[in-house]
């Protein structure tokens, strides 16, 4: 029988497409040979006029009248295998697996030698699940194509599926042992080989690859596999190799570099690297990544700044979207933050339409505290973005440090409507406007908003402590303020803040002793750092009658920040 070319579905097909429309019921005729019976030439006419017409909609794959023309077909002919076979792949790539495995049954037991209709079986049993039958229906092809290499490959990826790779690589290895070694075949071994930690093998197989393909990604790969077995003179030779086959292949320059870095010898690794940056044929992205690898080793940054600096002159001509923010980033971890903030500016102005570079200028002016500064660019950002709501949460965290309280309530407000398919951002902002309103004694309006974060998320901490601690300055609902302050501490049990709260409560309570044990931890964890908490230690200890230590703490207290209440506190004590 002919081969029917086998037109590739990419995508085309959607459901109702085929069979006139979903109420279409297709009943399958008799497909067993011994009942098909031989054709009148009229009929047999008939048939040909409608086989040539499915085909043509097939190859112009105009597929709901291919199908419906190759079911009049079989009607005419229910012995039309070629007809089952077309049909089997007009179903299956429209998502009706089943009917397609009874059309493909169809096809091969009215020809079952025909190589295609085995194959397409094998596919679909593979395709729907039914991985037993799809093997046994490959190994049956391989019996009649023992060299077929795309055959060995199907039947890998379904013991793949299996996660048996053992069975995958016994497939792969008889390929091997079939016909010969191949790049396809070995890829797949290799890569189980690598993942099995099998090195020693894996460098074996590399070794033929390159005596076969002397190529300089398979030289690459065979110097890392040496690499991984510690064999450092053969990995560099092995990159030296394949730099010689191809001076400019990015893995291989990298590998190199990496070599000499790792084995310290660092002039060589930064004459390298200077030519490494400096060399135009190889693309941005294989530079920055290495040199964001390299800025996550502080120890290496700081030894090497200034060679690094030069590096980045290097790297630099031209600026570009990709090396800009990497060099604010190295000015950051090398602590010239003013530098970093100008680099993103320059970038910015060289892309004004480019959101990112938006995103970080204005996300380093967060970082400097340039509240001036941040809030007329994230003004500016919103209105070229408005769809973007964290340019409206910088703006309004900006005018709330520039006290300007009832603007950034504003700016708060009007982003809510964007949030609504985002809890996480939602909840952030009804706690912001929570702080904002108690900023505005506007404790109802506050209170309602932290309701509204704790709603969203019960376990929020910050909202829990914040809430605690307000409702226990008011002296009120202090049961809820410290069943909220308690899941707080549960959380971040080493947080000084959220200790002061807890403890705070305990006092307001008059639980004193309680209070001083909470304290005592927060001193530990950061506590002496905050004039308030000192303060509140103070407090604590006074009430309980260590009024020498009351004024111990409260002195510290106001080398911290010169409060008058706390000053008041220690006059009232040491001059009654």
């Amino acid at each position: 029988m002919k081969k029917i070319t086998t037109v590739v579905l990419i995508g085309l097909l959607v459901g109702g497409l085929l069979a006139g429309s979903c109420g279409y019921k297709f009943t399958l005729p008799v497909s067993d040979p011994s009942k098909v019976k031989p054709l009148s030439e009229a009929k047999q006419m008939e048939k040909q006029w409608y086989f040539t017409e499915a085909m043509k909609q097939y190859e112009f794959q105009n597929w709901k009248d291919a199908g419906a023309l190759f079911r009049k077909t079989i009607e005419v002919d229910p012995g039309c295998d070629a007809c089952f076979y077309a049909l089997a792949n007009i179903y299956f790539y429209s998502e009706y697996p089943a009917i397609a495995l009874s059309l493909s049954r169809s096809a091969l037991r009215l020809d079952s030698t025909n190589y295609w209709y085995r194959k397409q079986l094998a596919q679909i049993y593979a395709a729907v699940g039914h991985y037993d039958s799809a093997v046994a229906e490959y190994r049956r092809l391989l019996q009649a194509k023992p060299a077929t290499e795309s055959l060995y490959v199907d039947m890998a990826m379904i013991f793949a599926r299996l996660n048996q790779p053992d069975s995958v690589l016994a497939v792969l290895q008889c390929a091997h042992d079939k016909i010969g070694l191949s790049e396809q075949i070995a890829g797949m071994k290799l890569e189980i080989l690598v993942g099995q930690e099998r090195q020693q093998e894996a460098a074996v197989l590399l070794e033929q690859l390159v005596e076969a393909f002397p190529e300089a990604r398979y030289y690459t790969l065979l110097a890392e596999q040496y690499d991984a077995l510690q064999r450092d003179s053969l990995s560099l030779l092995m990159f030296q190799k394949a730099l010689s086959l191809n001076a400019d292949f990015s893995p291989a320059l990298l590998g190199e570099l990496d070599y000499y870095r790792r084995a310290g010898d660092f002039e060589t690794f930064f004459q390298k690297m200077y030519g490494f940056c400096a060399n135009a044929q190889v693309e941005d992205k294989y530079k920055t990544e290495y040199l964001s690898a390299v800025l996550q080793i502080p120890a290496f940054v700081e030894a090497f700044s200034s060679q690094l600096d030069s590096v980045f002159l290097f790297l630099r001509t031209p600026p570009t979207a990709r090396t800009e923010p990497l060099y604010a980033s190295f000015l950051l971890h090398i602590s010239r933050p003013d530098s970093a903030a100008s680099v993103l500016h320059a970038d910015l102005q060289c892309r004004p339409d480019d959101r990112d570079a938006w995103h970080r200028y204005t996300g380093i002016l967060y970082y400097l505290t340039r509240w001036d500064t941040l809030n007329v660019y994230a003004g500016e950002a919103h209105e070229r973005f408005p769809g973007e709501v964290e340019f409206m949460s910088l703006k309004a965290i900006a005018l709330w440090q520039l006290n300007r309280e009832a603007e950034a309530i504003g700016w708060f407000q009007r982003s809510l409507p964007l949030m609504a398919d985002n809890p996480t951002q939602l909840k952030q902002t009804y706690a912001f406007l929570g702080d904002l309103y108690y900023t505005e004694k506007n404790t109802p309006k506050a209170y309602d908003y932290y309701e509204k974060a704790l709603a969203i998320d019960s376990a929020y901490v910050i909202v829990l402590n914040n809430y605690a601690y307000f409702l226990s300055e008011e002296n009120r609902l202090l049961e809820k303020a410290y069943a909220m302050s308690k899941r707080a501490i549960e959380a971040e049990p080493d947080n000084a803040t959220y200790l002061d709260t807890f403890g705070w409560i305990l006092y307001k309570m008059g639980k004193t002793a309680e209070a001083r044990t909470i304290f005592r931890h927060a001193m530990v964890h950061g506590g002496k750092e905050s004039a308030v908490i000192l303060d509140h230690y103070g407090d604590v200890l006074r009430a309980l009658g260590e009024t020498d230590m009351a004024v111990l703490y409260w002195e510290m207290s106001l080398q911290k920040e010169d409060l008058p209440e706390v000053r008041q506190k220690i006059k009232n004590v040491t001059n009654p």
